[in-house]
């Protein structure tokens, strides 16, 4: 009786740990991009573009922001987040010139 029981439980951790891997195979599977909407892939280089404004990457935070005005050109704040990463690398210079005076 004792042997029935722990085989059981191989049994059943085995069916688990094979579940489990085929879940993560089906989640990543990969998308066409056809079939992800505009508007998802501009929400996500807005997203992409906040982060590396954040970071202080204005180079990329410009260039995403370009892509989701491309991508999406009604979207209402990305005009607003150019206008910002302007804004912040221009304090940026003049931070920099102004340690470099000192």
């Amino acid at each position: 009786m004792k042997n029935m029981v722990v085989i059981m439980v191989i049994v059943v951790c085995a069916g688990w740990v094979v579940w489990r891997r085929y879940r993560r195979h089906a989640s990543t599977a990969v998308v066409p991009s056809e079939a992800i909407p505009r508007e998802n892939v501009a929400l996500k280089a807005f997203a992409h573009g906040n982060t590396c404004l954040a970071e202080g990457k204005f180079a990329e935070a410009t260039a995403a922001f370009h892509q989701a005005r491309e991508l999406e050109p009604k979207h209402p704040h990305v005009a607003g987040r150019l206008a910002e990463v302007e804004r912040r690398q221009q304090a940026a210079g003049a931070m920099s010139s102004a340690q470099s005076t000192v």
